[in-house]
């Protein structure tokens, strides 16, 4: 067997049989009908199977093009960001409970999606230096233009780097640290979880907005273990479902004073499987 074929994506391995099925199936099942249930059954079969096999080789391209995969994950993150969601009255709620003052950092900022929080958060005039740690380098013109178009005046510096991988020398001076919709997507959440903490002075706070794993067992569980995580994956540049509620728990412990909130998030019908999220604040102690 080549060594080569191990890259290949089982998601695009299963799209890929299931359109072959659908071509091959139909013929066996329309044996006996007409010859017009026939050619419309066929007709069909392949134009599903044609998108089927269209979606297969897409995901290919983005997983094995690492650069193709973050210019269309920057092209993802700032269609939505332009469309808004539902989700943004949460998204605002917790950004203001945090209180967004001083010197803050936030990993994962994509194309500063929580920036149209900020002008409603009367807080957010007293940054005194924001900091977004973002290892995709094509964001950081989004992030620039987004705080420009919204009319935000503090120092913005780009960081592109992982959160894991961060080097923070001035250890325990940042006010706020934001966490929103990134852990999902890091290789290690503990990790980025530590290095907030060694960011974030006493009393300092950490913000948290995520979607997290169904109720192991459920029904929407197995929707996002079986379906949705290997497509995600690849489309939400590494991002899966984890149990982040307990992982944040279980990191932070007894030295943050912690208000975490599982809650069902509004999203869309058709992304019923991202519904569950935690949010809050934990303050450092």
């Amino acid at each position: 067997m080549c060594s080569s074929c191990f890259a290949i994506p089982s998601v695009t391995i299963k799209l890929l049989t299931t359109a072959a099925a659908l071509i091959y199936g139909q013929r066996s099942l329309t044996a006996n009908s007409n010859k017009w249930t026939r050619w419309i059954t066929f007709a069909i079969s392949a134009i599903i199977s044609l998108i089927l096999s269209a979606i297969a080789v897409f995901l290919f391209a983005l997983s094995v093009n690492p650069d193709f995969r973050r210019r269309n994950f920057v092209n993802l993150c700032v269609g939505q960001n332009l469309k808004g969601s539902p989700l943004d009255a949460h998204r605002c709620s917790i950004l203001e409970q945090g209180n967004l003052t001083g010197k803050v950092m936030e990993f994962g900022p994509g194309p500063g999606t929580n920036f149209k929080c900020f002008q409603n958060i009367s807080s957010a005039a007293s940054i005194e230096l924001y900091v977004a740690v973002e290892p995709n380098s094509y964001f950081e013109e989004k992030i620039v233009a987004e705080k420009k178009a919204r009319g935000l005046d503090f120092p913005l510096e780009f960081v592109g780097i992982k959160g894991e991988n961060i080097d923070i020398p001035e250890q325990g001076v940042y006010d706020v640290v934001v966490l929103t919709h990134v852990l999902c997507s890091v290789d290690s959440a503990e990790v980025v979880l530590a290095n907030a903490e060694k960011a974030l002075k006493p009393g300092g706070r950490l913000v948290i907005l995520e979607h997290v794993l169904a109720p192991e067992g459920s029904a929407r569980f197995h929707i996002q273990k079986q379906m949705v995580a290997p497509v995600l994956n690849i489309v939400g540049n590494g991002c899966k479902f984890l149990d982040l509620h307990t992982v944040v728990e279980n990191f932070l412990g007894d030295r943050f004073d912690l208000q975490i909130t599982d809650f069902e998030a509004p999203m869309p019908s058709f992304m019923f499987f991202a519904r569950p999220h935690i949010k809050g604040i934990a303050v450092k102690k």
